[in-house]
């Protein structure tokens, strides 16, 4: 679609803005480097590679060109994956390269793709490390997932000509109150992108809102509806359903803290009715993985850490899950999953993943971040809402209780997965575009 003159005086970045972006974060760098040196503390990844996070690291020729996907942390990655596996498979010999911000995200990328993309850290949003990551890669495009735009990385792909792409966007009604806060600086951000791919149509609305050219924008839908068990994992889910034939598993996933002592309270109510229940506890953060084990210490449960690869004995009550990527497995194993970050002010996490098992859904209130998909798996009756370590020991037992409930709410889940699927065909079909050239 052609550019008038309006909108090429919309999508300018004014330089007062700019100069005052980057002073403010030069000032704030050497807290943004202590913040790295103390989460390696917990983590050594976060001290390493340091010259990526200033785009520092040489870039070899046969990366030019390529295609970027920005994934900023675990669960980006994990929606992109199957996008940039088909995007692999017809890329006729473009580069790919994968960006993230955390070094769980890093980890998971190299395992999955290995040699065939080139991963670095995205830089730290600073005018020199943004200048020399673009000017290094002279990436063909750029592909977001999600929200994740920085001034200094869209000014410096404008400057360069390279078209951005937000894909799986969705945009919170507190997150656009923000970005409306930081108007003078983010409204050029927005305005810059090409092209705005949105997981739903009230999303939608909140990105024109806050910027973005209505043009540009397009509900396509939420990538991980096309979410896809691979067989070997589905077998390894089999070969623990076996073993485990006899517990009654209730997995709560990407928990925070504040959100385990609470679930740990009511676990023990379910205890006294259901003493074979066995509770799988995901951490959502490997750096908590220590705190957590103290607190199951402090509880006094018979608790089993996955890393060690101890089995799973009858009396052990909680298997603390201290590995990566493997919540899809987690979720497979449950008959009734807790969706963490929701009990607390985090926003919640995507209850998709249970979603795809038909597992029924446990879940705080506090999920704005997801507030569309909680919307509808609420007017189903598909979610359960609760509050507090007794309304979650009262849920938990009641789904347990009453197997017919927890079939019915599986039926309904599963039937929402598949009247949503499709949305990485259609956004794979625009990066081809914008690739060619026949797009905006």
């Amino acid at each position: 679609m052609p550019a008038d003159a309006e909108t090429i005086k919309t999508n300018k970045f004014s330089r007062w803005s700019l100069w005052l972006y980057n002073g403010l974060l030069y000032l704030l760098l050497p807290f943004i480097l202590l913040h790295f040196w103390r989460q390696g503390r917990r983590n050594k990844a976060y001290r390493a590679r340091i010259q990526e996070r200033f785009g520092k690291q040489p870039i070899a020729s046969k990366h030019q060109g390529a295609v970027i996907f920005h994934c900023v942390s675990v669960g980006e990655f994990l929606a992109a994956k199957p996008l940039i596996a088909a995007f692999l498979e017809s890329a006729n010999g473009t580069p790919i390269v994968v960006t993230c911000m955390t070094p769980t995200a890093s980890e998971l990328i190299q395992t999955t793709f290995g040699e065939q993309v080139y991963h670095c850290y995205l830089p730290l949003d600073t005018s020199a490390a943004m200048r020399r990551f673009i000017h290094g890669l002279q990436p063909k495009a750029l592909v977001i997932l999600e929200t994740e735009l920085w001034p200094n990385l869209m000014y410096q792909c404008q400057r360069a000509k390279v078209p951005t792409l937000l894909v799986n966007g969705r945009m919170s009604e507190r997150s656009a109150a923000g970005y409306k806060r930081l108007d003078w600086l983010f409204a050029q951000t927005w305005g810059a992108l090409r092209y705005c791919g949105i997981q739903t149509e009230s999303q939608a609305s909140r990105f024109v809102a806050i910027g973005v050219q209505k043009d540009r924008v397009q509900t396509v839908g939420n990538l991980k509806f096309d979410l896809q068990i691979p067989d070997a994992q589905r077998e390894q889910i089999q070969s623990y359903q076996n073993l485990l034939a006899d517990r009654l598993i209730i997995t709560a996933g990407s928990t925070h803290a504040g959100e385990e002592a609470t679930i740990l309270q009511a676990f023990k109510k379910v205890q006294q009715s259901y003493p074979n229940a066995l509770l799988i506890l995901v951490p959502r953060h490997q750096e908590r993985f220590d705190e957590v084990a103290d607190l199951l210490q402090e509880h006094e449960f018979s608790f089993v850490r996955r890393r060690t690869g101890q089995p799973i004995l009858a009396d052990t009550k909680v298997w603390l899950a201290d590995t990566m990527g493997e919540l899809m497995l987690w979720y497979g194993l449950a008959r009734i999953a807790f969706v963490g970050g929701s009990l607390i002010t985090r926003g919640g996490h995507n209850p998709l993943e249970p979603l795809v098992f038909g597992v029924p859904i446990v879940s705080g209130r506090h999920v704005f971040n997801f507030q569309d998909i909680y919307n509808e798996l609420d007017r189903l009756q598909a979610v359960r809402w609760v509050q507090d370590s007794d309304s979650l020991a009262s849920t938990l037992i009641g789904l347990m209780a009453t197997p017919e409930t927890a079939r019915r709410l599986s039926q309904e889940a599963q039937q929402l997965f598949a009247d949503h699927q499709g949305a990485t065909r259609r956004y794979l079909a625009t990066i081809h575009q914008v690739c060619e050239g026949r797009h905006g």
